[in-house]
């Protein structure tokens, strides 16, 4: 069952497009992440769908009900900001409580269900801290906290974890990620972190200058990218300009010469195409005084860097510099290039 629907939002700020036509369906318990570059629109979605901005048109649906022009205070959403937004004069345990006290729950109703969620988030034992006596890792599960505990029907998550060090930020996205499943609830999350986007989200939906890009999950995002701005904004991706081949088939002419390219098969003649390759997904192999296999494409190392897990190898070719991504604990010597077949 759709919880949210974004019908035809559109929203500008003077001579800036922030949204164009946006149209967006999300189901039931679902976790959706708004992934792009800064100025792309999606923490104006976000806003709208708070209710902290209006759309210039196009409505926002919750279960049914249209509630474009229903102020915040009267949408049920929760909302977890990336500045944490706490009151400094008040107890973890009340933060979370405060929105409870302000709906008129009666205080040990409100108390309890906030003993519930500070447990939740593994913060029981600092219910009675202030957020100064916090970390900032913390600190964001009691804004979480707080958030859920008014049972929104719609959790709202505005790059809340962009502040915080890289470790905690891998902790606290799967703890979200945790507390998500447990308790089902709808969720939409706006951040320009891919790996967070990718790890996390069932769906993510890609924005660039106000317009929807793609939507899908994790996968089909970063393996069958419909556009050429998401196959090289998601992940690294080489870039290697051609043609067509005549014959053989599946093949492109490129400035290093034919490239296997199965993809090819059944294209016009000559076309003009762009191929672009996953660098984990190339091979390499000494060349040494071989000829290059037809199909392959020659090149030399010019530097590697570690990245942990891989070494990224940086290549000049014919065809320009390629990326290849080998693993750390294989050792590699070069200098020739084919596609993975």
């Amino acid at each position: 069952m759709a919880v949210l629907q974004l019908q035809g939002l559109s929203k500008r700020f003077g001579d800036v497009i922030a949204l164009q036509n946006m149209e967006l369906t999300i189901a039931s318990g679902e976790f959706v992440a708004f992934l792009g570059p800064s100025g792309c629109g999606k923490t104006t979605a976000l806003r709208i769908v708070a209710g902290f901005d209006y759309p210039d048109s196009g409505r926002v649906i919750v279960e049914g009900k249209d509630i474009t022009q229903v102020p915040a205070s009267r949408r049920d959403m929760g909302m977890v900001f990336q500045a944490y937004s706490l009151f400094p004069n008040l107890s973890a345990l009340d933060n979370v409580a405060f929105g409870l006290r302000v709906r008129g729950v009666r205080h040990g109703q409100r108390t309890k269900r906030a003993w519930e969620l500070l447990d939740l988030v593994g913060l029981g034992n600092a219910a009675r801290r202030y957020p100064h006596q916090l970390s900032g890792g913390q600190q964001q599960r009691v804004a979480l906290a707080r958030a859920l505990a008014i049972e929104p029907r719609v959790l709202l998550l505005d790059e809340p974890l962009s502040a915080l060090d890289a470790k905690v930020r891998v902790q606290l996205r799967e703890e979200i990620r945790r507390i998500q499943t447990k308790l089902g609830i709808t969720t939409l999350f706006v951040t320009h972190d891919q790996e967070e986007a990718l790890s996390i989200s069932d769906r993510v939906v890609i924005l660039s200058q106000g317009q929807i890009q793609q939507v899908g999950t994790p996968a089909e995002i970063y393996g069958h990218p419909e556009t050429v701005f998401v196959a090289e904004f998601v992940g690294t991706m080489n870039r290697i300009r051609g043609t067509v081949a005549a014959s053989p088939s599946g093949f492109v002419d490129s400035a290093a010469g034919p490239l296997r390219v199965e993809a090819a098969r059944g294209r016009p003649s000559a076309e003009d195409v762009v191929l672009l390759i996953r660098p984990e997904t190339i091979l390499i192999a000494p060349l040494g005084g071989s000829v290059v296999p037809l199909g392959g494409l020659a090149g030399r190392v010019v530097s590697h860097t570690f990245l942990g897990a891989v070494t990224r190898l940086a290549i000049a070719s014919a065809a320009g510099d390629i990326k290849v991504d080998v693993g750390t604990t294989q050792r590699y010597r070069l200098p020739w290039v084919r596609k993975w077949p």
